[in-house]
């Protein structure tokens, strides 16, 4: 990622959390959503690098809205905070949905602050992953495209691609494979 500030969504239908959660997050580009409809809205305009969503909502539950936004923002690291203990629904979203943390409230600041770096440094790993993942998919079309000539010249000229190798780097020549007309 690059030097500018990570954008986080909140999503929640009390405003004074989201309030809240902007103060202690007030080194990122906060977007405030009152519920899961608005989220998805901005989601659509604008991209996110983490969403923290409340779990129960009027309307939308953090669990739909979660689900929705995937669709749209897939490598957005997800985040649900709650004011209930449901330890169904957390695994629940923890599983299928690849929610991140799953944080009680109240919160304890430090928590939503840790939460957010550790989303965060999960994010940049993933990137990195599969920048080298399609680095190593191109590597892998290119060395299958010179097999391809190589087994291509093989087939033409049989032993063409087979060269015995000094030390020293030069070619070593099987003098009994040689014309007349090549011999010493």
């Amino acid at each position: 990622m690059n030097n500018e500030p990570a954008h986080v969504l909140l999503v929640d239908d009390e405003p004074n959390i989201l309030k809240a959660l902007g103060r202690v997050l007030k080194n990122y580009t906060v977007t405030a959503a009152n519920s899961g409809s608005e989220g998805l809205a901005h989601a659509l305009g604008t991209q996110f690098d983490i969403v923290i969503s409340d779990y129960r909502m009027p309307e939308m539950d953090g669990i739909a809205f979660l689900e929705k936004f995937m669709a749209i923002q897939p490598d957005a690291i997800r985040i649900i905070v709650t004011g209930y203990a449901d330890l169904e629904a957390a695994q629940n979203a923890i599983n299928t949905l690849g929610v991140f943390r799953f944080i009680n409230k109240p919160w304890n600041n430090l928590e939503i602050i840790n939460a957010v770096e550790k989303g965060l440094e999960l994010k940049r790993i993933l990137q990195e992953n599969k920048a080298l993942a399609d680095q190593v998919r191109q590597q892998q079309a290119k060395l299958n495209e010179q097999d391809a000539i190589l087994k291509a010249l093989e087939a033409e000229e049989p032993g063409i691609t087979k060269v015995n190798w000094a030390p020293d780097g030069s070619i070593i020549l099987d003098e009994s494979e040689l014309d007349d007309d090549f011999k010493l």
